[in-house]
């Protein structure tokens, strides 16, 4: 009943955002900062956990009576930690209640505050789902078992998936050269998916659509088609596309898959994708690249630009360095030297190297560059001249920055951790003695109340160079998953040019007593044949404090996109025996069977069920090299951390 009322509350949405943070949209991630600096007080006298669901994924189909597995992101954005239970749903809407079809649970683990865990959860094939379209939610905590903060933020439905027996083709890029001639031969990138359940081809056409009248029918200048397309494949088309006395002006390319929708989909609504802006006609059309300049300068600036022209004929024009006060660039701001002509032939780009005296107040500037600013040159496009690069400061002085912070991948809470940072003196005068603090931070930022783990002391720096600094202290920290940070001068006692940038945070360490199962790599062929089996290593190690509980498993995976997920195509599976604390086991997945055609990436994923419970519990995939199943050569290429 309690869960009936919770799903009651929320049924208004797919999450009802409270007044502490905001939501990400149907299927994205929630923020990337949980917190909102304005709140922390009242979130502090809360003395509660406040859990969330941040993202949730499944595969985009799936087969009546098989077995699938979903992705959830569970965090806590409260101050108190917590542990829960984490339901997973489909629903025929975006809107979750109470008699949606709960197809699964996971635990989260102990969350501390502001941190997240991903969950992989599986979906048994007994599991009956009627065919057609269901969204894919997740709801933590839905017995009310934690005291909250806020009890009504803790669901979220996904993007939807389809039960069905069918091919599901989805564009996922098209792309056409920036500018055109009214008349002439193009090439048309087009990247298309079958997100289905069964192989098919795929036929595509490439239109033009001219801006100025949306309304209007495209102007076809492309066509192709593919071999089957296996479920879960991917294919890059380069597809030849003509021109024929085009209007000038600006257009948007786009491609349709199936237009004359001969093929039955699971999805007749999603075979449409708007590509890049294209510009027809014959100019030429300047555009900034890059730009580049030293981490600080006194007196002279020196910059490099990179200037391209993205038109159709040859041309030449003035190019201008600047420094600005803001990253966005206007003609006050402070002109550097004296600008420089370059001439490009149309695709072509050029490095211009820009100096002169530089008379501004000690500080802080962005570096930028401006072709054709006084518009002397008729482009293509005329709003595309500038671009605002990094910071440089400005003066006689020093500028501490922390170029990289590392510690042990784990230890125990009582125990000493041993860190080491990398202190560079970017400025333009040597830095005194200073102080370097290691602290342990819950999120990827590191923030003035994070719990200090160690001093060290920071020697003389000259201007450029660089000191390798230790520090050894007790991690007096809950245990569970923390960022090892470095802050250089945490007191300000050094007089810098940017006093912004002092602080660095590296990986994440698990402390506490128990394993922590990593990959460091997945070894595999580079081309395979069709239909033959797949033969893949992967190294399995536990970087945790405590041996393994239990033997586990680790699964090969090929994947459309670099990112391995438990609901990715299984080629293989292996057990992983027990394993010491630092003891490391390279295994070989037999393959039950072959792969089809197509370009993937390989990759794995050790207890993907979460059997084991481990210091961190969301490192246990990587992405090896990419894979081409169809060619007759084969060679060994591997991915190492």
């Amino acid at each position: 009943m309690r869960t009936a009322r919770r799903l009651g509350r929320l049924a208004s949405g797919v999450v009802v955002c409270g007044w502490l943070a905001g939501c990400g949209g149907q299927g994205e991630a929630g923020p990337g900062e949980l917190f909102v600096d304005t709140l922390l007080g009242a979130v502090a006298s809360s003395k509660a956990a406040d859990l969330w669901v941040s993202s949730v994924s499944g595969p985009s189909s799936a087969l009546p009576g098989s077995a699938f597995w979903a992705t959830v992101t569970a965090c806590n954005q409260g101050v108190r930690s917590a542990r829960a239970t984490v339901h997973l749903l489909l629903s025929v809407d975006v809107n979750l209640s109470a008699t949606d079809l709960r197809v699964g649970t996971a635990e989260t683990g102990l969350l501390h505050p502001n941190q997240c865990a991903t969950l992989h959860v599986p979906v048994s094939g007994e599991t009956v789902v009627p065919e057609g379209r269901w969204y894919v939610g997740a709801f933590i905590d839905p017995e009310d078992a934690v005291e909250e903060l806020s009890e009504s933020n803790n669901a979220r439905a996904g993007l939807p998936m389809t039960f069905g027996v069918g091919p599901d083709f989805l564009l996922a890029q098209v792309e056409a050269p920036d500018s055109l001639l009214p008349s002439g031969a193009f090439l048309t990138e087009v990247t298309v998916c079958n997100t289905g359940t069964v192989s098919a081809p795929a036929h595509m056409d490439v239109s033009l659509f001219p801006e100025a009248a949306p309304s209007e029918s495209g102007l076809r200048v492309g066509s192709a088609s593919t071999a089957p397309l296996s479920e879960g494949q991917c294919e890059v088309l380069r597809i030849p596309s003509v021109a024929v006395a085009l209007p000038e002006g600006t257009y948007s390319v786009t491609a349709r898959v199936e237009p004359a929708q001969s093929v039955n989909e699971l999805e007749e609504g999603n075979n449409l994708l708007f590509g890049n802006r294209v510009t027809v006609g014959t100019r030429p059309d300047f555009v900034i690249s890059s730009v580049r300049g030293p981490a600080s300068l006194e007196g002279t600036a020196s910059l490099t630009a990179t200037v391209c022209n993205h038109g159709t004929t040859k041309g030449s024009a003035q190019v201008e360095a600047f420094l600005s006060e803001d990253a966005r660039l206007t003609a006050p701001d402070f002109q550097v030297g004296e600008a420089v002509r370059v001439a490009l032939e149309p695709g072509q780009c050029a490095p211009v190297e820009l100096q002169g005296p530089v008379s501004l107040p000690p500080g802080a500037y962005f570096v930028a560059a401006w072709v054709d600013r006084s518009e002397a040159v008729a482009e293509l496009v005329e709003a595309n001249n500038t671009r605002v690069g990094t910071h440089v400061t400005v003066g006689a002085g020093p500028d501490l920055v922390v170029t990289s912070v590392s510690a042990l991948r784990s230890g125990e809470s009582p125990l000493s951790l041993r860190a080491t940072a990398t202190v560079c003196n970017q400025g333009t005068a040597p830095s005194p003695v200073t102080t370097l603090a290691f602290a342990l931070s819950p999120s990827a930022s590191l923030a003035a109340s994070a719990p200090l783990l160690a001093r060290a002391e920071v020697p003389v720096l000259e201007a450029g160079v660089c000191a390798s600094v230790s520090g050894v202290g007790r991690a007096k920290v809950a245990d569970g998953t923390w960022y090892i940070g470095a802050w250089a001068d945490r007191l300000n006692a050094v007089r810098e040019l940017l006093e912004t940038n002092n602080t660095r945070t590296g990986h994440r360490v698990g402390l506490g007593a128990g394993p922590d199962l990593v990959l460091t790599s997945v070894e595999g062929p580079s081309d395979a044949l069709a239909d033959s089996p797949l033969r893949g290593r992967v190294t399995v190690c536990n970087q945790g404090t405590q041996p393994t509980r239990r033997p586990t498993r680790v699964a090969l995976y090929v994947s459309s996109d670099p990112f391995i997920q438990a609901s990715d195509r299984l080629a293989g599976e292996a057990e992983v025996p027990l394993l010491s604390s630092g003891q490391c086991v390279t295994v070989a997945p037999p393959s039950a069977k072959g792969l089809p055609e197509g370009s993937w990436y390989l990759g794995a994923l050790v207890d993907r069920g979460q059997d084991e419970e481990e210091l961190i519990e969301d490192n246990n995939a990587l992405t090896g090299r990419p894979l081409t199943v169809g060619a007759p050569e084969r060679w060994v290429v591997s991915a190492r951390m």
